[in-house]
């Protein structure tokens, strides 16, 4: 018995250093040719902290957020390309394109012509369109042969937004009901203050150029696995375009109701440096 069981250790000897020789060779960080992904972990954290109102993406590549100009979007996915073991070229692309449509109630004029007891409702309406995309382009060098590396980066920066309104009124404006009633969930934007109402309302854009800088660490928890953490800073110049506003109402002068179409601003203009548009990411990125 004692024979069979030392043939059989001996046996398995063999495996055991194949074993641990296979534990030892674990790679745990990037190289040549790898690519990666990287996944912004903040907001996971804070939708397990209760706040819900956080939008789940990548990596922030650029997010410019103030009572003037709000960019969108404001996450990004980040991928990688390793070119050596310690250079990388790496991509922020972030995109929105969405449409919201607002409604409320509003009397119907001309049942209330026909009736002054009427209370029909109609409903007026409001499409709100927001588009926007960042793009962030560069490179990046990362120190150390341990399972934690300096990671340093730069690029360049392009971004930009739009937004239209468009608006659908339910009571038709006529030359005999030259203001028409409007759903009290519109009735604040100033409307009807020069006897027109807006038909739609555009901003034909606003661009971000400039150039990106980080530096930040990443510890690899696991093989090609990492958690990072990065500072930005940015240097961007900001310009926007015309937007206009179309708008219906009656002419006194033709004695007919006409359409116009008018500019609304000429585009505002600003340069920017620092991190106030640049926040700070936790990453979690995989290498493959």
């Amino acid at each position: 018995m004692k024979k069979i069981l030392s043939v059989f250790i001996i046996c398995l000897l063999p495996l055991m250093g194949a074993n641990a020789q296979e534990k030892a060779a674990k790679q745990y960080l990037p190289e040549a040719g790898d690519w990666a992904i990287g996944v912004n972990v903040i907001p996971l954290l804070k939708h397990i902290g209760g706040n819900n109102n956080d939008t789940f993406g990548g990596g922030s590549s650029f997010t410019k957020d103030n009572s003037d100009f709000n960019l969108i979007p404001d996450v990004s996915i980040l991928a990688k390309y390793m070119l050596t073991d310690n250079i990388a070229l790496r991509a922020n692309v972030g995109f929105m394109f969405g449409a919201d449509k607002y409604r409320g109630y509003v009397q119907d004029d001309k049942a209330l012509l026909d009736n002054p007891l009427s209370e029909d409702k109609i409903i007026d309406a409001c499409r709100v369109s927001n588009n926007g995309m960042s793009l962030n382009l560069g490179m990046e060098y990362r120190k150390g042969s341990k399972r934690v590396q300096g990671v340093f980066g730069a690029g360049v920066l392009f971004a930009f937004q739009t937004q239209k309104y468009t608006y659908e009124w339910a009571n038709e404006m006529t030359t005999v009901n030259q203001q028409p009633s409007i759903s009290p969930e519109f009735s604040g934007n100033g409307i009807y203050s020069n006897g027109y109402r807006p038909l739609e309302t555009k901003d034909n854009g606003t661009f971000y150029t400039g150039l990106t800088g980080s530096v930040g660490v990443e510890w690899f928890v696991a093989p090609k696995i990492s958690l990072g953490a990065e500072v930005n800073v940015t240097a961007y110049y900001m310009f926007g375009s015309q937007s206009y506003q179309k708008t219906e109402g009656y002419n006194t002068t033709l004695g007919k109701i006409e359409e116009r179409t008018d500019l609304s601003s000429p585009g505002d203009r600003g340069f920017h440096i620092g991190t106030e548009s640049l926040g700070g990411a936790l990453n979690m990125t995989f290498y493959f």
